[in-house]
C-alpha cells in the first residue's frame, strides 16, 4: 500500500472482497467492481495476496494432530501425438504441500516432488515436534515421522480413505478447495504466482472457527468480515510489491 496511487477506499474495498468471498474474486470482476482497469486489479490482488502470506519463517509451528498431504494442481496437458502425459506424482503440474491441524491452521508450500527430499524441510519447519502426524502411504512421511510424537497413515492404493480418527480428510479438504478455485474462478494459474494464490485461500481457511452444531458434530464458521480485514491490514507493514521494468513483479517484504 505504499507509495499507491490509489484511494485507500479502493484498497479496503478490494480486501473486503477477497476476504468475504467463498473462492475469490478475478481481476476481470475486481476491475468492474471497483472501477479500474483489469491491469490494475490484476497487480492490487496480488499485492493483496502477498500481504495474506502466514507461511513466513516467523510463523508459529503447527501442533496437534496434524493431516499432510500433496496436491499436483494445474490445466490437463493437451494431447500430442505420441507424447504420453505422465499421472499422479510423476506429472509436471507444479507440486503443493499442504500440513493442517485438525480443526484448525494450515501451512502451504510449494514443492518440486512428493521426495523425502523436497517434503521434509517444509514439515521440519511448520511443524511442531510433539504433533501427531496422520498421512497417506508414501514412504518418505514414516522416515519424517521418526522425529515426531506419532504417526497414522491410510492406505489411498487399497481404496482405504479413513479408518476410525485415522485419516487426512481435511487436507484432502483443502486440495479440493485449491481445484475449485483453478476450475471455477481464476481457470488458470501460472506457476510463478501460484504461491501467492494460495496464501488468499489458506489465510480464509485460517480465519474460521469451529464449533459444535445441532447434531454435535464440529463445523467450521468464518470469523466476522471486520476481524478478518483487521488480520489482513496487521500483516500490511513491511510489504511491498512493486512491478518491475519488464512487467514483472518485485517483492519487497520484510518480516523482521
Amino acid at each position: 500500500m505504499h507509495s499507491t496511487k490509489l484511494q485507500l477506499w479502493t484498497w479496503i474495498l478490494a480486501m473486503y472482497y477477497m476476504v468475504h468471498s467463498s473462492k475469490g474474486v478475478s481481476s476481470v470482476f475486481m476491475a468492474r467492481w471497483l472501477g479500474i482497469t483489469q491491469k490494475t486489479a490484476w497487480k492490487l490482488c496480488h499485492a493483496i495476496r502477498e500481504m495474506m502470506d502466514m507461511s513466513h519463517e516467523n510463523s508459529p509451528a503447527i501442533g496437534g494432530v496434524v493431516e499432510i498431504d500433496e496436491k499436483f494442481l494445474g490445466g490437463k496437458p493437451r494431447k500430442e501425438k505420441g507424447v504420453v502425459n505422465k499421472r499422479g506424482k510423476g506429472t509436471k503440474k507444479q507440486g503443493i504441500l499442504v500440513m493442517v491441524e485438525r480443526h484448525g491452521i494450515v501451512r502451504a508450500e510449494l514443492i518440486d516432488s512428493a521426495s523425502i527430499e523436497d517434503i521434509r524441510p517444509h514439515v521440519e519447519r511448520h511443524v511442531n515436534k510433539n504433533s501427531y502426524l496422520m498421512t497417506d502411504q508414501n514412504p518418505a512421511y514414516r522416515s519424517i515421522a521418526e522425529k515426531y510424537a506419532g504417526h497414522s497413515f491410510v492406505n489411498h492404493g487399497d481404496e482405504e480413505f479413513a479408518r476410525g480418527e485415522v485419516h487426512n480428510n481435511t487436507a484432502e479438504s483443502f486440495n479440493a478447495i485449491l481445484e475449485r478455485v483453478k476450475n471455477g474462478v481464476f481457470h488458470w494459474i501460472s506457476k510463478e504466482h501460484m504461491k501467492r494464490y494460495i496464501n488468499e485461500i489458506a489465510f480464509r481457511w485460517n480465519h474460521r472457527e469451529a464449533e459444535k452444531n445441532r447434531k454435535g458434530k464440529i463445523v467450521m464458521r468464518p470469523l466476522p468480515v471486520l476481524t478478518m480485514l483487521e488480520s489482513l491490514l496487521g500483516c500490511a507493514v513491511w510489504r511491498q510489491l512493486r512491478r518491475t521494468s519488464n512487467a514483472g513483479f518485485r517483492i519487497c517484504s520484510n518480516y523482521a
